[in-house]
């Protein structure tokens, strides 16, 4: 089964590499043959349009916040010791 995968696998990477090299390599003798062409056709077609319009922003405060009173670096020290340790398991 896994022989078949890969099998499948390498069919597939070697159909990929080869129509990336067909778009590459082909070309046209005429200047009227690129609008007959299903390549050419879906190339020019497949672009997509990119549009900027960014929408008008107004930043309102809603807020104000008053700074706290600093806190002894001990005591905030102890309060995070606190909240991650845990007690052990009861038996």
């Amino acid at each position: 089964m896994r022989s078949k995968s890969k099998r499948i696998a390498w069919l597939c990477l070697l159909l990929t590499l080869l129509s990336v090299y067909a778009f590459a390599v082909h070309h046209h003798s005429g200047s009227d043959d690129p609008a007959t062409c299903t390549v050419c056709v879906a190339a020019h077609s497949a672009s997509p349009v990119a549009s900027s319009a960014l929408p008008q922003s107004v930043l309102v405060p809603i807020q104000v916040v008053q700074a706290a009173e600093p806190v002894d670096d001990a005591q905030q020290r102890l309060i995070a010791f606190a909240l991650t340790v845990r007690p052990p398991p009861e038996v």
